[in-house]
């Protein structure tokens, strides 16, 4: 199994969330594409996110997946 998909379905079926939310950084299209194939939809657009480690700012992508979005994907 794909590791991003086990790390979805821990989420889900051992820690029992019911949403998951994920980020990427404008223009990392591999990270967004990945959560894509996942079935992570877009939800917001944040300027000027701090990246301390980085020392800069960035444009950050925030995308979500329920539970419930997750099942009838059926991974």
């Amino acid at each position: 199994m794909n590791a991003n998909l086990e790390m979805v379905r821990h989420a889900f079926e051992d820690c029992g969330m019911m949403k998951v939310w994920v980020g990427y950084y404008d223009g990392n299209n591999r990270s967004k594409r990945v959560q894509e194939k996942c079935g992570f939809k877009y939800q917001w657009t944040t300027d000027n996110v701090d990246v301390p480690l980085m020392h800069e700012t960035r444009k950050g992508h925030v995308s979500s997946l329920t539970k419930d979005e997750w099942m009838i994907l059926g991974w």
